[in-house]
C-alpha cells in the first residue's frame, strides 16, 4: 500500500473580512490516505486489504467530522453556500448576522465548540494514525 500524508485546514475565507472573528490556533489536522499513485517521499508498506480498510474508513470519518465542525461553525456565522447561476455553489455570507449584540461572545463559544468536536475526532482518528506511523517507521528501519 501507498500512504499519502495530507493535511486539513480551514478554509481561510471569510474570517480574513470578520474583524470581531478570533479563530482558534491550531487547527490544523494530518491524516492518511491509500493511494496508486508511487513518489518518492510517499511511503510504502505492506497490509492486508482489511487494515486498508479500517485506516480508509477511519480517515472519511475523520475528515467527515472535521468538514461537519467547520460546516457547523461557518453557519453560526451567517455564512451560506447556495446554487448560483453559471456556478455549482457560491459562498453567501448574511451580513445581518454581523449586527446581533453580542458577536464577539458568540464567535468565541462557537469556536469553542468547534475546537471541541475538532480534537475529539482527532482522538478517535488517533489509535489509526498511530498505528500506521508505527508501520511506516518499521518500514523504514527494514529498508535501512
Amino acid at each position: 500500500m501507498i500512504l499519502s500524508s495530507l493535511t486539513f485546514t480551514l478554509v481561510p475565507k471569510p474570517w480574513d473580512r470578520m474583524s470581531w472573528v478570533e479563530v482558534p490556533d491550531g487547527l490544523e489536522f494530518m491524516r492518511y490516505e491509500i493511494t496508486t499513485i508511487p513518489a518518492p517521499k510517499r511511503p510504502e508498506v505492506e497490509g492486508t486489504p482489511e487494515e486498508a480498510a479500517r485506516w480508509e474508513r477511519a480517515a472519511q470519518d475523520f475528515v467527515q467530522e472535521l468538514m461537519d465542525a467547520q460546516s457547523e461553525v461557518r453557519w453560526e456565522h451567517g455564512i451560506r453556500t447556495k446554487p448560483r447561476f453559471m456556478a455549482d455553489t457560491a459562498t453567501v455570507r448574511l451580513w445581518r448576522y454581523s449586527w446581533f449584540p453580542n458577536r464577539r461572545a458568540r464567535s468565541r463559544r462557537a469556536w469553542d465548540r468547534c475546537v471541541a468536536r475538532m480534537r475529539a475526532a482527532e482522538e478517535r482518528y488517533r489509535p489509526t494514525r498511530e498505528e500506521i506511523e508505527a508501520r511506516v517507521a518499521a518500514t523504514k528501519a527494514r529498508e535501512n
